[in-house]
């Protein structure tokens, strides 16, 4: 099992993503709270834009190896492209958040494609299986 990934994000520590399904699932959780990324419970008083998308970025940074430095920059490029459209559209109201959507979309494709990548060239996770991850 691969181990807990957590960084001091302000007063918390802030759960990132490390592996690619991983990733995947916070992209599925990311277009549930697009454009303002809040907890409207309070429970995780602390979930916004910023917080989200640090997230996003540090996983990458996890799985950079199994990314490759191409994947790895244009998945960079892509989170602050996708950021500032969200944040350019709060109220979702000028179709910015849409092309934010795109993005984080385009984001998912590059996230399969090396789990896809990894399956074809048999490379094994850290618990030695073909798994994508």
């Amino acid at each position: 099992m691969t181990g807990l990934h957590t960084r001091q994000y302000g007063k918390i520590n802030l759960y990132i993503p490390g592996t690619f399904s991983e990733i995947y699932d916070l992209l599925g959780s990311m277009m549930l709270g697009a454009p303002k990324f809040t907890d409207e419970t309070g429970v995780f008083w602390y979930r916004d834009i910023d917080s989200t998308f640090y997230q996003l970025t540090e996983s990458f940074g996890i799985v950079r190896r199994n990314l490759g430095e191409e994947r790895y920059a244009a998945l960079i490029n892509l989170a602050a492209r996708a950021k500032a459209l969200f944040v350019a559209d709060p109220d979702d109201t000028n179709g910015k958040t849409d092309e934010g959507y795109k993005l984080l979309y385009e984001i998912e494709d590059l996230i399969q494609e090396a789990r896809r990548k990894r399956v074809e060239g048999k490379q094994s996770d850290e618990e030695g299986r073909v798994t994508g991850d």
